[in-house]
């Protein structure tokens, strides 16, 4: 209840959770208070504070006589008084979501609401982080039943923070009631607690695991079967403790029909698998937990709750972290099992990755982060404490590997892949003649994965195998040895790669669009609804178009089963989102139809009828379901044809494009059973408008081709090609790139006439690595005529004959 009356802080705040159970009584209790209108200003001699209370009281009643615009105007006198954060939410507590969820329909009331709950949720937050206040909310447990289970609602509220504290208490048989409390908000706090709860088990208390272990059981959650199974199972563990986590483990696969034979090993391998992997339900853990890591650290002074340490975690880092958590646990417990070495190896790969690829995303960024572990300062302090990682996925040696990026691909973690094959680059780490297939894919021979990558239908993937290979250059035959080279001339000539969104909530139409768009080139993301939607463009907002279905419906439902209003959750409302997104509000949209005509044209027809509306932003376009592969292409060709890819595509690209071409200059062309000739109209096509580091490295290529048995003649047929390349480019290019053109030509045929005159202007030029490549394209020459080349050494003379005789005199003139 709002009044006048001078407060405490405490107080105030358990008066208000005191009255939580009776949220519905509220309203009527408020308009009962005493208190001025919005009209009359407030009683300016009262301090501040309880004229912001009169304000606050006032707005309510108003609205509870339907008076919304005065009740806004009152709510708006009382935030220009700039009421602490403390006091708004005092109001909050007092007023209860269900009515302030009621105001906040009301077009009148929705902002300046809204704008009080952000304030009460400032001091809200502080408050649930701090743990006097936590221990402030257990001791209430112990009081009349009103505050009691008022402090139980906000413990819940406070979720993963409190578990320590509530652990502690669980653990306390000195007060049973506390105890017995406190075991009630850990089961009502449910899925938020279980992490910690895991953790906890690791405490040397048995009596503490036994409680922790009911607790679990009571939750029923399947989270906790690998470290419940371990501790049933335990050799050295207590009987009473074993008996309580196998009961505990019972009762989850009853309750969730999860198999309770699995094996310990096994199942810490299937969770971490899991987190590894993501998705849906582990974003909503990534909320739920906060982005909290918990472990037991049994060394720590101060009990249970001061040992079940928590530690705060990058929130796109938060799900591979737990995954590596729960595989050192594993292998804690059972270091035998192989399975486990690939996994993590995987896990490291995907952390190492996920950092780089945020760093590159930061620097393009145009909009605010949208939290602390966003800003770009963040990412590089993350990026530079995982500057050893590489060295530690190194650690598992070939054949894991191998397998790590099978995990990866099979997992679609794509990045992760790219990074390990990078590794496997070494040969003396990769022993390509050990590990790779001969014939065929046979599963025993770890490679095979690598191999099989050259068929898979994500481009990336193919590239980066490709690249892998090129490096390795496997001496003997292997199963899709001649798609090696076409993949990396394909590599070479990618430019911007394009990034295509799929929102649909039928995975056979996320799967279909996706096989079509992999097979034009595309790159291809997907979600299930606007939510996954949203959550992908901030893991990575670079896209060039956007799918979604017309068919998107409201899921989100309250607590009578009410649909929420969430603009998302609708095709309409997600694009009016996207439109007013600054990253994406000129980005093609397209509205995939209903199979069904009738419900086609009313969708159609609800978005044309928007579409004259002065906010609708660029046009959207339609998509017919089932997608037919020609009309998905065209539509895109059409949208993209005039847009520039995004800057990190671009660079993406070009970084493929560049690690393409080193590759095919890896290779003895001599012994090289690849057919490293066919990649030369794609090395030449690179020689025009792209970055000088790929043209250098293309002309190296062509450099090594040349010494291919069937590469000669192949690259000295382009050699008019790279002349007049040469020429068109002469007055900009960098010494560099002139060098390396200049020794191309020289593999080509330096006795072209054409040829001719280029190496005797780069045998004058200022710069010494030119005049270096042009003596050596001269060398290169498979026959030169005597003339020709007397003439170029007469020309090139140094005539150094008083040098060295230590006498100084002048120069002689040439003759």
């Amino acid at each position: 209840m709002l009044s006048t009356a001078p407060r405490q802080p405490g107080r105030a705040l358990i008066a208000g959770l005191a009255l939580v159970p009776a949220m519905m009584a509220l309203p009527a209790i408020l308009v009962s208070v005493p208190s001025l209108t919005a009209a009359e200003g407030g009683d300016r001699n009262l301090p501040l504070p309880d004229q912001i209370r009169d304000l606050l009281a006032e707005g309510v009643r108003q609205y509870r006589i339907g008076r919304y615009g005065d009740s806004a105007n009152t709510f708006r006198k009382a935030v220009q008084l700039e009421p602490e954060h403390r006091l708004v939410y005092e109001f909050y507590l007092a007023c209860g979501e269900p009515l302030l969820l009621a105001m906040e329909a009301k077009n009148e009331l929705d902002d300046v609401l809204k704008d009080l709950r952000r304030r009460a949720n400032i001091y809200r937050k502080d408050l649930h982080s701090d743990p006097k206040y936590i221990e402030l909310m257990i001791s209430k447990l112990n009081e009349g039943e009103d505050v009691r289970i008022a402090a139980q609602y906000e413990l819940i509220a406070i979720g993963p923070r409190a578990v320590p504290h509530l652990v502690a208490k669980i653990g306390d048989n000195r007060q049973d009631n506390l105890r017995v409390s406190s075991r009630i908000v850990l089961t009502r706090m449910g899925y938020r607690a279980v992490l910690p709860l895991i953790a906890a088990l690791d405490s040397s208390d048995q009596r503490l695991v036994a409680t922790v272990a009911a607790v679990l059981a009571d939750i029923g959650d399947p989270r906790a079967r690998p470290a419940l199974k371990r501790v049933a199972e335990h050799p050295e563990g207590d009987a009473t403790t074993k008996q309580v986590a196998a009961n505990a483990l019972a009762e989850i696969a009853r309750r969730s029909g999860a198999d309770a034979t699995a094996e310990p090993q096994a199942l810490y391998l299937a969770e971490a698998l899991r987190y590894f992997r993501g998705g849906e339900a582990i974003r909503d853990e990534v909320v739920a937990n906060e982005s909290l890591v918990w472990r037991w650290v049994e060394s720590q002074a101060g009990g249970p709750a001061a040992q079940l340490t928590s530690v705060k975690v990058a929130r796109y880092a938060w799900n591979e972290l737990i995954a590596e958590e729960l595989l050192h646990l594993g292998m804690r417990a059972f270091p035998t099992h192989a399975p486990f070495q690939p996994l993590l190896a995987a896990v490291l790969a995907a952390q190492a990755a996920e950092a780089e690829n945020r760093g590159i995303l930061a620097k393009e960024s145009t909009t605010p982060a949208n939290g602390p572990d966003e800003r770009s300062d963040a990412i590089a302090e993350r990026i530079a404490a995982l500057a050893e990682l590489p060295d530690r996925i190194r650690m598992a040696g070939p054949e894991r590997l191998y397998r790590a990026f099978d995990l990866c691909v099979r997992s679609e973690r794509y990045d992760a892949a790219a990074l390990i094959l990078r590794l496997l680059q070494d040969k003396a780490l990769a022993q390509p003649a050990r590990h790779l297939p001969g014939s065929g894919l046979p599963l025993e021979k770890a490679g095979s994965s690598l191999v099989a990558a050259l068929e898979h239908p994500e481009k990336l993937v193919r590239y980066e195998a490709a690249i892998t290979l090129g490096h390795l250059d496997p001496a003997a035959e292997f199963t899709n040895r001649g798609k090696v080279v076409t993949a990396l001339a394909d590599a070479v000539g990618e430019s911007g790669l394009r990034v295509v969104l799929v929102v649909d909530p039928d995975f056979r139409s996320r799967n279909q669009a996706r096989a079509i768009l992999q097979a034009r080139g595309f790159h291809a993301t997907t979600a299930a609804d606007g939510h996954a939607c949203l959550q992908r463009l901030r893991e990575t907002p670079i896209v060039d178009a956007i799918i979604i279905s017309g068919e998107l419906l409201p899921t989100l439902r309250g607590a009578h089963g009410e649909a929420i209003d969430v603009p998302e959750q609708t095709a309409p409302g997600l694009v009016g989102l996207l439109r007013s997104d600054t990253r994406t509000a000129g980005t093609p949209i397209f509205i995939s139809l209903p199979e069904h005509p009738e419900l086609a044209i009313r969708v159609k027809a609800g978005f044309e009828a928007k579409a004259g509306a002065p906010a609708a932003g660029k046009p959207i376009e339609f998509l017919a379901k089932p997608f037919v592969s020609e009309a998905v292409a065209g539509a895109l060709d059409l949208a993209l044809r005039d847009a520039q890819a995004p800057q990190a595509n671009r660079d993406l690209a070009e970084s493929l494009a560049l690690r393409a071409a080193l590759a095919l200059a890896q290779p003895d062309p001599e012994r090289t059973g690849l057919d490293l000739p066919a990649a030369v109209p794609a090395l030449i096509l690179t020689l025009e408008n792209r970055r000088n580091e790929l043209r250098i490295a293309a002309c190296q290529a062509l450099s090594v081709i040349a010494r291919h048995p069937a590469g000669s003649g192949v690259v000295k047929a382009q050699a008019e090609k790279l002349c007049a390349l040469y020429t068109l480019q002469d007055n900009e290019l960098p010494a560099a790139v002139r060098a390396a053109l200049i020794g191309a030509i020289g593999v080509a045929d330096p006795t072209l006439p054409a040829a001719v005159q280029i190496l005797r202007r780069a045998l004058k030029h200022d710069d010494l690595s030119v005049r270096s490549a042009a003596h050596l394209a001269i060398g290169h020459a498979e026959r030169i005529d005597d003339e020709l080349l007397s003439d170029l050494q007469r020309q090139q003379r140094l005539d150094v004959r008083s040098p060295g005789s230590g006498v100084a005199a002048k120069a002689a003139p040439t003759p």
